[in-house]
């Protein structure tokens, strides 16, 4: 596997940023950023919910479609405590983007989440810990319908492991399904913020 990286080497990202919240207005107006988890205690745990083991595997449309989003990060978060302990976790990391094209896209795919947001350059600083991945396999975790265990294993393990959606054939209510990559970061460290744009961006908040 190759996409998991560590080192001092200084390296630009992008990232959208809700100046609405208060705490991460506070961060861009010094300066830097520093992701929640940088490092992990040994056996932290960061799954607030837990499955019920009574479940009745039955919940009305609404409540599936509220509890997708969370159950594909309890699976990917499963496979990462168990085959990749040095990946950084997705429930703590910060997540970045390679370049300006791939933030872009993500956008075009997720809109409502990123209306008001501001799309901003930072660069790496000291040491960090950070691995890519292609986000294309969440949507097919988040997808409706049911999917078997192994199938699930073996999509959470081709996200760890940095593989492309592209390249595996998928298949959803008896159709073949597949999605442009995005490639997410997800980033243990610090990141300074690109200090001309920072005064651009505070300069349209006034």
């Amino acid at each position: 596997m190759n996409n998991l990286f560590s080192g001092t080497q200084e390296k630009t990202f992008y990232l959208w940023i809700d100046l609405n919240n208060p705490i991460v207005k506070h961060n861009f107006k010094i300066g830097s950023f520093v992701s929640s988890n940088f490092l992990p205690a040994k056996g932290e745990d960061h799954l607030m919910f837990l499955p019920n083991p009574n479940f009745s595997n039955f919940i009305s449309p609404f409540q599936m479609n509220l509890l997708n989003s969370y159950l594909a990060e309890y699976n990917l978060e499963l496979s990462r405590r168990a085959f990749y302990k040095n990946y950084p976790n997705r429930l703590v990391a910060t997540f970045l983007f390679d370049y300006k094209e791939e933030a872009d896209k993500y956008k075009e795919r997720n809109q409502e989440l990123v209306k008001n947001r501001k799309l901003v350059k930072g660069k790496s600083f000291g040491n960090c810990i950070y691995s890519k991945h292609d986000l294309s396999w969440i949507d097919f975790l988040r997808l409706n319908g049911s999917k078997d265990q192994e199938t699930i294993n073996n999509i959470c393990k081709s996200y760890w492991e940095g593989k492309v959606v592209k390249e595996c054939k998928l298949m959803h209510f008896g159709s073949e399904w597949s999605e442009d990559s995005i490639f997410e970061i997800l980033f243990y460290g610090k990141i300074n913020f690109d200090k001309e744009e920072q005064k651009i961006i505070e300069e349209s908040l006034k």
